[in-house]
């Protein structure tokens, strides 16, 4: 798994390259972002096993305050382990032929998008 997301890094580096650099803010923060939506839609699907509709609204304003902790964590983490490491990455990478990156750059994108519908679908139903 670790690989998958230090593809994603390295192509979204590498999309904002003219903008953040090689430090890779804009891959850093897909990533985290990502991570945490994941993390939030496991989280609200098995509140709901657990908690009535009453009070997972009485508690909403604490539930966002952990969301954001453990958005932030993974901002953290991640910049630790990816700044500044477009270059290794590059060079790990240069050889993909044509129809191997666009194929990985699909893969990319709709791994991007998979935790955003996620929150969505489930997000439509959450007051039941």
């Amino acid at each position: 798994m670790n690989f998958f997301f230090e593809y994603i890094y390295y192509r979204i580096t590498q999309f904002f390259f003219k903008r953040y650099g090689r430090t890779g803010f804009a891959g850093i923060a897909f990533i985290s972002l990502m991570q945490t939506f994941l993390i939030a839609v496991i989280l609200l699907e098995t509140s709901k096993w657990m908690m009535k509709v009453d009070a997972r609204a009485l508690h909403a304003k604490q539930f966002g305050y952990i969301g954001a902790a453990i958005g932030l964590f993974l901002m953290i983490y991640n910049n630790k382990k990816y700044n500044g490491k477009y270059n290794q990455y590059r060079y790990y990478w240069k050889d993909e032929t044509k129809g191997t990156r666009i194929l990985k750059g699909g893969y990319v994108v709709l791994t991007l998008l998979f935790p955003i519908a996620l929150v969505i679908i489930f997000g439509v139903h959450w007051k039941k």
